[in-house]
């Protein structure tokens, strides 16, 4: 660990503010325990800005939760203005002071972006009456006030980033705790909250981390460098350039008339040991020692004098942080994305250059694959897909099952209750019911309570028949024949049987003695067995007594615990069907539709696991059911043959009746508990409509027709129904998709829905005072949208883009508003070209590509996108979108097989084409590790391999290295260069960081308010737009800036102060002040020494000052006429991706 000696004659211990000794942080993995964070030691101290600087995995994130409390260290002990972060009153004081942005935006979706800061001012206890007020401080601090009544949904990536900022400055804290607040930011936000941290600085500690090391250099006093959980260093901006510097840049920008030969050699006359350290068309980069600077006044005279070396103008920088940090993680400098930009061909490091070459080879021969699956083939290729990651995310997400498993053990009590009191309580006795328990037998002498029975003959004839068949049972009668007693007031007898009737057409009355209960059964079996023996003499019949009690008047009290089994099966509907919502939260389910995966594909992949999960599931419960109920399941009174069918059909319906409502409610939250109790009542309400509905088999049909529980309980009715019902079930799946669904990339040939060419709309809006590029890009736009020629036309063709929002009203009497979007846009992608769309956060970059992926309908204008031939429409597009596509439990591997699935790579030519991807993005290690486990560049590097995956034609790039560390942002940018060079794909690429439109995009468009303000090369831009030069100085002591700023306008007197960052001054400067820049250089050589600089540059405006230059214009020219006039930059909402 190496740090900068601090001044501590001007630092005193008050000024320590938090103490960090020993912390390690530990977590346990499945095999080993992570230690994220290694003995960390270090202080960092109030009134300064300290930015924690490191890798993507460093531990940077983990450092900040553990600041604010959100995380406990594993060992070790944080005292912040002496509170211990281990005591939880201290903490709860700590937390007072504190403001923290989290790395993930924080936002309420359906709340706007006032309601979400009223209710977090709330939430940290600032006073009631100081509410509004704080809220408006904020909004106009942010420039929020444009969409302070949109939804947080509608946002774009940016606006919400400053939100969640918004939010972390409520209330003034003491203690700044900021994780990458800038992350996707465009550049005059980003420098909004440089300014509004320093004005903060003074008496408060503000800790930050980022990924853009310009913005540490600027914006931090001191800076610490974590890697893999460890201290590597800790000091100042100087400090650290001086201990891993390589020095000075000097930097030429070149015609078509130069020499390198010639400037190498008057560069090297000057200055021997200079070595040239990149070159590429136009441009070359040397290399100059520190201890030389004595030297460059010369130089830069001589260079001068020297005007047939065809160079346009230079430059002179000092080492970067980039540069730092890449020396520090041990990687190669020069390829410094400020050095070596697109196309560039390093002079040194020949392993760096041999490996930019064999990226450029692994990543081009993808193309060389073109021969993929499709029809039904690929529709059968990506149903198998589509239920192997269903498989994939039952195994991982183990907690569903558990949830579902609770779900039917809870539902079993009662059943399993009944269970148990009927075998330890309810014990059944039977026994039989026989004559001799209450009757004599011949020869018997009396007794009690047994007596004769009684026969009377009321018929007037004989019935010596019936009295035989009587005496054969062996009963002792005694027959009345003359009919004289009634068997009633007689209570000697037990029984009497009384006859009338006549010609054998006999009537038989019974009287009992009401002493002798189960008489009246006894006496039936006697009339009955002497009745039979007629017909039958060996015919017998016996009536038993069992003590169960059962209510046969209702057929369903006999099924209560199997009723309760039906409930419950359809119960756990929810808990299998509707993992699809979780998709659409991911934008995974988007991610698939554009990479071309058909809808009816994706359904049925689902139901290919959900089906015969849910089988099991009930053949689980009722397995249960008979163990349970042996005697009373529902099988026992259903017939088998019809019962199997019906609850095979049952479960397909089931499942399909939970996919049509998680489509419909899939903007919603996956409740699978609510919908279960739903599912639940239901249930129920089918019961009670058979039951009551015995003779209404016209509601009965109905319901069961639209229902699938009424099928479950009800299969007895109308067992032949499910087939049908299942086939209705996909017709309102399917046409949901086709009403509500996005645009298909390819015709479904199940669903048969086609890639709809959606109406052309004329754009009402006539441009007016266009800058020239953009008319020439607009008319050739228009030509390549006419043109017959297939092989010409571009990759991508954007013609009069229109895009209307409508803002929610603040009350139901207001009227509505649009917000536009996008006005009026025309461009077009070449083949092999790389076009950054760049602008505002807001300005409608999002937007546009949303329109392309068909996420967004168009309210006019039309896009057209290149097959891979004539008349082929095109199958899937490429995307690597802001916030990632992926499942959370699936591993690298396993995305990347399922994407090649579903674009229709064959299985061996995936196999070599994810191989190849893997080693050229360095992905080795990373096969197998969980998506949720990934850092945020490497998530970046997986999206975008999946976006060039199957070799598209058309690809999108939304700020695609946003959270990457120099180091995967230089690989990323090389893998983008080597992907499109020499190629037939074309790519659309938005990004906030200047750096990366110059590494890699061949074009350059700045979107202002939803139009296309300028359009062309890098170098064109700058040019045309910034013809001024840019001084930048660094000065040591601050007590020098007031004299320093007078030095500088005394020797360039139209010098205009741009930017103030405490040390770092910037100037825009004209030409005629800075010619000759020989001339310049030696005024600015003589105030570094003077002023003791830390370092100074001047070079021409680069892409951001241009960007900044035009986004000032916004605010001036207030393009959108809904929006109140204001001298404030407005922000335009953008929908949800």
């Amino acid at each position: 660990m190496i740090f900068a000696s601090l001044p501590y004659s001007t630092l005193t211990l008050t000024q320590i503010n938090q103490r960090i000794r020993n912390v390690t942080k530990e977590y346990k993995g499945k095999l080993d325990n992570v230690k994220a964070l290694k003995d960390l030691a270090f202080d960092i101290y109030e009134g300064q800005i300290t930015a924690i600087l490191g890798h993507s995995g460093a531990g940077k994130s983990t450092l900040l939760n553990i600041l604010s409390g959100l995380s406990v260290p594993t060992k070790g002990s944080v005292t912040v203005y002496s509170n211990k972060l281990s005591e939880m009153a201290d903490l709860e004081n700590i937390s007072k002071l504190t403001g923290v942005c989290p790395q993930s935006n924080v936002q309420f979706d359906y709340l706007t972006v006032r309601e979400n800061l009223r209710l977090f001012a709330k939430i940290k206890g600032i006073p009631p009456q100081e509410v509004e007020q704080e809220i408006q401080r904020v909004v106009l601090e942010l420039q929020m006030d444009s969409i302070e009544d949109v939804l947080a949904q509608n946002l774009s990536g940016g606006q919400k980033r400053k939100l969640t900022f918004g939010i972390a400055i409520l209330g003034d804290p003491q203690i700044f705790l900021l994780d990458e607040p800038t992350a996707g930011l465009d550049p005059f936000s980003r420098h909004q909250v440089w300014n509004l941290l320093k004005e903060r600085k003074m008496d408060r500690v503000i800790i930050f981390s980022t990924q853009f090391m310009d913005e540490a250099d600027i914006l931090a006093d001191r800076k610490v460098f974590l890697s893999k959980g460890k201290l590597k260093c800790a000091g100042s901006s100087l400090f650290l350039k001086k201990k891993w510097g390589i020095g000075y840049h000097l930097s030429f920008q070149l015609n078509d008339m130069c020499v390198q030969e010639k400037i190498t050699s008057i560069v090297t006359k000057h200055i021997p040991d200079a070595k040239l350290s990149a070159k590429s068309e136009g441009k070359l980069v040397y290399t100059l020692p520190l201890e030389r600077t004595n030297k460059f006044p010369e130089l830069y005279e001589n260079l001068d004098l020297s005007p047939d070396l065809g160079i346009e103008n230079y430059g002179v920088s000092l080492t970067t942080l980039n540069e730092v940090f890449l020396k520090l993680e041990g990687k190669s400098t020069v390829d410094e994305p400020g050095i070596a930009t697109s196309g560039e061909v390093q002079a040194e490091g020949a392993g760096d250059t041999e490996r930019l070459v064999e990226m450029e080879q692994v990543l081009s021969s993808l193309s060389e694959m073109k021969e993929t699956v499709g029809g039904m083939a690929l529709w059968r290729q990506q149903i198998c897909a589509i239920a192997r990651v269903r498989i994939l995310k039952l195994k991982h997400e183990r907690k569903s099952l558990l949830s579902l498993l609770l779900v039917l053990g809870i539902g079993f009590i009662p059943v399993l209750w009944d269970f148990i009191i009927s075998k330890t309580y309810d014990v059944s006795y039977t026994w039989e019911l026989s004559p001799h328990l209450y009757f004599l037998s011949p020869g018997q002498p009396p007794h009690d309570p047994l007596t004769q029975l009684l026969i009377i003959n009321n018929t007037g004839a004989s019935i010596d028949d019936f009295i035989h068949s009587v005496e054969l049972q062996n009963i002792a009668l005694e027959v009345d024949a003359s009919g004289n007693r009634n068997g009633v007031d007689d209570t000697s007898y037990n029984g009497a049987i009384i006859v009338s009737g006549h010609d054998k057409n006999y009537t038989f009355s019974l009287a009992c003695n009401t002493k002798r209960l189960n008489c009246f059964p006894v006496l039936m079996d006697i009339i009955s067995n002497g009745l039979l023996r007629v017909v039958k003499p060996s015919a017998h019949i016996q009536t038993g007594k069992s003590t169960s009690m059962l209510n046969l008047d209702n057929p369903f009290f006999f099924m209560t615990p199997s009723l309760l089994c039906l409930f419950l099966s359809s119960s756990c509907a929810p808990y299998i069907a509707m993992s699809s919502m979780d998709d659409y939260k991911n934008k995974v389910w988007s991610q698939l539709r554009i990479s071309g995966l058909f809808p009816s594909a994706y359904w049925l992949g689902q139901a290919l696991v959900d089906v015969p999960l849910y089988w099991l599931m009930f053949l689980l419960i009722y397995l249960l059911d008979i163990i349970l109920s042996p005697g009373d399941s529902i099988i026992a009174f259903v017939n088998p043959v019809m019962y199997i069918p019906c609850a095979v059909c049952s479960v397909p319906s089931l499942v399909f009746f939970t996919y049509v409502i998680s489509f419909i409610f899939r903007k919603g939250r996956k409740n699978s508990g609510i919908w279960s109790l739903v599912y639940f009542v239901i249930a129920l309400f089918c019961v009670a409509i058979i039951i009551v509905a015995s003779h209404g088999h016209s509601l009965l049909f109905f319901i069961n027709f639209l229902v699938p529980q009424t099928t479950v309980v009800g299969c007895m009715a109308l067992s032949l129904h499910t087939f049908l019902q299942l086939m209705v079930l996909i017709f309102i799946l399917r046409c949901l998709e086709w009403k509500f669904g996005k645009t298909s990339m390819r015709k479904d040939p199940l669903f048969r829905i086609s890639p709809r060419s959606s109406d052309v709309h004329q754009n009402p809006e006539e441009p007016e005072g266009e800058d020239e590029d953009v008319e020439m890009e607009r008319v050739r736009t228009a030509n390549a949208l006419n043109s017959t020629n297939f092989d010409e036309k571009p990759a991508i063709i954007a013609s009069c883009l229109r895009k209307e929002y409508t803002v929610r009203r603040k009350h139901c009497f207001s009227k509505k508003k649009k917000k536009i979007a996008t006005r009026n846009v025309s461009f077009c992608v070449r083949k092999g070209e790389v076009l950054g769309l760049l602008g505002h956060n807001g300005a409608g970059k999002s937007t546009s590509i949303k329109v392309i992926t068909g996420d967004t309908k168009l309210t006019a204008g039309q896009v057209l996108l290149k097959g891979s031939s004539e008349g082929d429409p095109l199958g899937f597009l490429g995307y690597c979108p802001q916030e990632k596509g992926l499942w959370p439990n699936l591993t690298v591997r396993e995305h990347l097989d399922v994407f090649a699935a579903v674009r229709g790579l064959r299985k061996a030519d995936a196999t070599v084409t994810i191989t190849r991807l893997v080693e050229a993005l360095r992905l080795q290690e990373e096969q197998k590790r969980p998506v949720k486990a990934l850092s945020e560049g490497i998530k970046r590097k997986l999206c975008f391999a999946l976006s060039i995956l199957g070799n598209p034609s058309v690809v999108l790039l939304d700020e695609p290295s946003t959270g990457m560390d120099p180091a995967g942002q230089q690989q990323m940018w090389q893998a983008i260069r080597a992907s499109f060079n020499n190629t037939e794909r074309g790519a659309l690429l938005t990004t906030h960081y200047m750096a990366e439109a110059e590494a890699v995009c061949d074009r350059v468009a700045i979107m202002v308010s939803g139009r296309l303000r300028c359009i062309g090369s890098i170098q064109h831009l700058k040019s045309k737009f910034g013809k001024d030069y840019l001084l930048e100085m660094k000065v040591k002591t601050l007590a020098h800036t007031e004299p320093l700023h007078s030095e500088i306008l005394r020797l360039f007197p139209q010098a205009a102060r741009q930017e103030r960052y405490s040390s770092l001054m910037v100037y825009k400067l004209p030409v005629e002040d800075v010619r000759p820049l020989g001339q310049a250089f030696f005024k600015l050589e003589r105030v570094k020494q003077s002023f003791d600089l830390e370092e100074y540059s001047l070079s021409q405006s680069t892409l951001e000052q241009v960007f900044l230059e035009l986004s000032k214009e916004q605010e001036l020219e207030n393009f959108v006429d809904e929006l109140q006039p204001s001298m404030k930059r407005k922000l335009l909402p953008q929908e949800e991706l």
